[in-house]
């Protein structure tokens, strides 16, 4: 019995010292990820049931990319994420500031990390939770520094653009672009709209077009009404859905589109890079790209005055008014113009 017994010991120890071995070896940070991006692309591994997005998956592999970069910044290879601690978030925003990156991006990085450390916790691949507690920043403060925005006027000479003798790739980044600044939502929701999706609301007897659709980001539904007839002429000009473009030749291309639309008055942009407040000035189509659209649908809203916050956010799917107000883009100008037309009424 004795004998048994010590046999099943061993056993149970053997076992437990292989479990470790393989849960040790999974822990290194760049292993995992690895393993998971993997997962997504073959789409063993989902977000809320659902695949997961080639531009989600290019993010993360921008992660996998850098981290071999940040072990060599601070001299230690083969991080584990059982090791990671407010040590290594605040290292790592020393790297990103280094390599001058702006907050945003450090902040979408630090979004992924907690992901990945995240879905380790849960598979118990490891029992650090760091990244959950409040030191553990993935967002930044609500910025004053305003990014730009097209105007209606500014949208309208886009969609004027005789693009007849041009490529089709910049038909395709042109219409694409206009479809984000008339449904105010995110690349990778309004580069994949089809006239599917739309549907008719009656309004004491006359019907309207609306367009109804799940938000990748967030899984939350939202119905954006068509308030711009253009939108539907462009996605039946390209036979019912989106063409397709992708957001890197989206970000080259746009700037090439608005230049050529004349949208090149001399705009100053301040920011955070490496943690410095910095001063830009360029050409206005210099600053434009992929997320200026969604920028512009929720900022020429509210410049218009007939809708809410409240309800534009209804439209745009934001949650909270906080990230809400990280999209209105108007200039001190403009701020000041509205102060003065309801206080003087001019």
């Amino acid at each position: 019995m004795f004998r048994f017994c010590k046999d099943i010991l061993g056993v149970s120890i053997r076992f437990s010292l292989s479990y470790s071995r393989h849960k040790k070896s999974s822990d290194i940070f760049i292993a995992y990820i690895k393993k998971k991006i993997a997962a997504m692309e073959c789409s063993s591994y989902l977000y809320k049931g659902n695949a997961y997005a080639r531009n989600s998956i290019a993010n993360y592999k921008k992660i996998l990319r850098l981290w071999p970069d940040f072990e060599e910044f601070i001299g230690c290879d083969g991080i584990r994420i059982s090791e990671i601690s407010m040590e290594t978030y605040s290292r790592f925003m020393e790297f990103c500031d280094s390599r001058r990156y702006m907050d945003s991006t450090k902040y979408q990085y630090m979004t992924l990390i907690k992901a990945v450390m995240n879905s380790a916790l849960e598979e118990g691949v490891s029992d650090n939770n760091i990244q959950n507690s409040k030191g553990f920043v993935t967002h930044r403060a609500s910025s004053v520094f305003k990014k730009v925005y097209l105007t209606e006027d500014e949208i309208s000479g886009l969609a004027a653009l005789d693009l007849t003798k041009s490529s089709s790739s910049l038909q395709k980044v042109r219409d694409v672009f206009l479809i984000g600044c008339w449904t105010g939502q995110r690349f990778s929701d309004y580069s994949g709209i089809s006239m599917e999706e739309m549907e008719e609301i009656t309004i004491d007897g006359t019907a309207y077009k609306a367009l109804r659709m799940i938000q990748k980001k967030t899984d939350r539904t939202v119905i954006i009404p068509v308030l711009d007839k253009r939108l539907l002429e462009i996605i039946e000009h390209w036979g019912g859905r989106t063409p397709k473009v992708s957001v890197s030749v989206m970000n080259s291309k746009i700037k090439q589109l608005c230049r050529m639309a004349g949208i090149d008055a001399l705009t100053t942009v301040y920011c955070r890079k490496g943690g410095v407040k910095i001063k830009e000035s360029k050409p206005k189509y210099e600053f434009v790209s992929s997320h200026t659209a969604r920028r512009s649908f929720i900022t020429n809203l509210y410049l218009g005055g007939k809708l809410s916050t409240e309800q534009i956010r209804s439209i745009s799917g934001h949650s909270s008014e906080e990230s809400f107000k990280r999209y209105l883009c108007q200039s001190s100008e403009d701020e000041i113009k509205g102060i003065i037309k309801n206080v003087i009424g001019a």
